[in-house]
């Protein structure tokens, strides 16, 4: 919590400030649906959605046969139609509210910053975060450091200075490898 260590406070979104797992599969059928290619939800839930190329391995098509850019917008579309379904973790909201009185806030996500922006807004967190860094704004997802590091620094704040609060292995892995110190909410949703 807020108790001086540090500089800036960053968040996850998918799982830590918000159950998305379910619009965010819906969200991915849309992607493939708008390209011709059904799937059942039982397949598409089958195992964690990553990326599009792991979606297309699973598939067996080709980039030509669902490029990024149109899976991307379709998905999106979709997710913004129904960012009402998205519900906020009440617990890491909490955290986030009280935090931002001591430092500066930034949500750190692998997913669409349009998507993450609506969901802020929607949860009144959008007057609350500084910056959110998503997808769009680095070259390697997590657990890469890269996206970490950039909100570091948009918030003006030495990385070893920042806390990452995280819900996913590849996300504690980014925010370790970034030099920050690390808050697995899951572990704290099993007390």
């Amino acid at each position: 919590m807020a108790d001086g260590r540090y500089a800036a406070y960053l968040f996850d979104f998918d799982g830590t400030l918000a159950d998305t797992d379910e619009i965010n599969l819906r969200s991915a059928r849309a992607g493939l649906a708008a390209h011709g290619v059904e799937v059942e939800w039982e397949w598409i839930s089958a195992e964690p959605l990553t990326t599009i190329d792991r979606l297309r391995q699973r598939l067996g098509l080709l980039p030509v046969d669902v490029p990024d850019g149109s899976f991307v917008a379709a998905a999106r579309e979709y997710w913004l139609a129904h960012a009402e379904q998205v519900r906020a973790i009440p617990e890491t909201v909490a955290v986030l509210r009280e935090v931002a009185a001591a430092g500066p806030v930034a949500v750190v996500s692998d997913n669409d910053g349009q998507v993450v922006w609506t969901a802020l807004a929607s949860a009144g967190l959008a007057g609350v975060v500084g910056a959110v860094v998503a997808r769009e704004h680095v070259r390697r997802l997590k657990p890469a450091p890269d996206s970490y590091l950039l909100a570091a620094r948009l918030l003006g704040a030495e990385p070893t200075r920042c806390v990452a609060y995280e819900n996913s292995d590849e996300g504690i892995t980014a925010a370790g490898a970034a030099g920050m110190d690390v808050i697995d909410v899951r572990a704290r949703a099993r007390r």
